[in-house]
C-alpha cells in the first residue's frame, strides 16, 4: 500500500504502471476463480482487453466514441479467440466470463487513472490536484471498511447478506455509513482549500455515496468467490487475501466518486 500511494503521488506513467499491475493481478485472480467452474476462461485476452483500460483512460480520457470501439473490438475478439480454440466449450459462458473479467479489473480500476488525471478536465489546475481528489475515495472506503469491521465485532447481531458474506452484521454496515459521512464532511472541507468547488456539503454526499458503495463492493467480490468456492481471491498479500481482496470496494467507490465529480461538483 505505501508503495501503491508513492505512485500516487508520483502520477504520469508511474501510476499508470501501478493501476496495470493492479489490473493484471486482479484479473489472473478473476480468471483463477474460473478453474473451479465447468468452462474455460479466455486468460490471454481477457487480461489485454483489461489492460488496455487503463492505457485508454490515460492516453484519451474524454473520448467516448474511442472507447465504443474499444469494447467493441474487445467483444469480437474475445468470442474470437474462443471460436478459434479447438479445445473450447461451454462458449457463452466463457466468453461471458471473460469479459465480465477484463470489465471488473480493467475497466474499474482504470478509473483510477480518470481521477489522477483529472487536471487535465479542469482549466488551470495543478497536476498533484489529481492524487489529493483520489485520496478522496480510497481514504472515505478504507475509513468505511475499518469501522465497519470493528463496530460488527462490537455491536453486529443482524447478518447483513448472509448468503454471500456471514461475517458482515447490519449494525457495522450502519455505524460504518454514519461514519463515512461524517469523514466525508471533513475530508470535504479540508480539500476545498485546495479545490474550493469540493466543500463539506458535497463531501457528505460523497461520504453517503461511499458508505453505500463500498460495501457493495465488498459484497459482490464475496459472491464471485462464494460461486467459485474459494475464501480469498488469491493468497498474493499474505494474511489478507489477494488484491481483489484489497481493492474490492474501491473498484466500486472511485467510479461513482470520478461520475460525481465531473457530473456534479465540476
Amino acid at each position: 500500500m505505501p508503495a501503491f500511494v508513492l505512485t500516487m503521488v508520483v502520477g504520469r506513467e508511474l501510476f499508470l504502471l501501478a493501476v496495470i499491475v493492479l489490473t493484471v493481478a486482479g484479473g489472473i485472480e478473476f480468471f483463477g476463480m474460473a478453474e473451479e467452474k465447468p468452462y474455460r476462461a479466455r486468460l490471454a485476452p481477457g487480461l489485454v482487453l483489461g489492460m488496455v483500460f487503463p492505457l485508454f483512460f490515460y492516453r484519451a480520457p474524454g473520448d467516448s466514441a474511442l472507447l465504443i470501439v474499444v469494447l467493441t473490438a474487445g467483444v469480437i475478439g474475445v468470442a474470437t479467440a474462443q471460436m478459434l480454440d479447438p479445445r473450447g466449450h461451454e462458449a457463452i459462458a466463457a466468453v461471458a466470463f471473460t469479459l465480465l473479467g477484463s470489465l471488473y479489473t480493467g475497466l474499474l480500476f482504470g478509473h483510477q487513472v480518470l481521477v489522477r488525471e483529472i487536471s487535465r478536465e479542469i482549466a488551470g489546475a495543478p497536476y498533484w490536484l489529481g492524487a489529493i481528489l483520489l485520496a478522496v475515495p480510497l481514504l472515505l472506503t478504507w475509513t468505511n471498511d475499518t469501522v465497519a469491521y470493528f463496530a460488527g465485532l462490537r455491536w453486529g447481531k443482524r447478518r447483513l447478506l448472509p448468503r454471500v458474506s456471514p461475517g458482515k452484521s447490519v449494525e457495522g454496515a450502519v455505524v460504518a455509513l454514519i461514519a463515512t459521512i461524517i469523514a466525508g464532511v471533513v475530508v470535504g472541507g479540508v480539500v476545498e482549500r485546495w479545490f474550493p468547488p469540493l466543500g463539506p456539503g458535497h463531501g457528505l454526499v460523497i461520504g453517503a455515496l461511499v458508505g453505500v458503495a463500498a460495501p457493495c463492493g465488498d459484497l459482490i467480490e464475496s459472491a464471485f468467490k462464494r460461486d467459485a468456492g474459494v475464501k480469498d481471491a488469491s493468497q498474493m498479500v499474505p494474511g489478507h487475501g489477494g488484491v481483489l481482496d484489497r481493492f474490492d470496494g474501491v473498484l466500486i467507490t472511485v467510479p461513482l466518486f470520478y461520475y460525481y465529480l465531473v457530473g456534479v461538483v465540476l
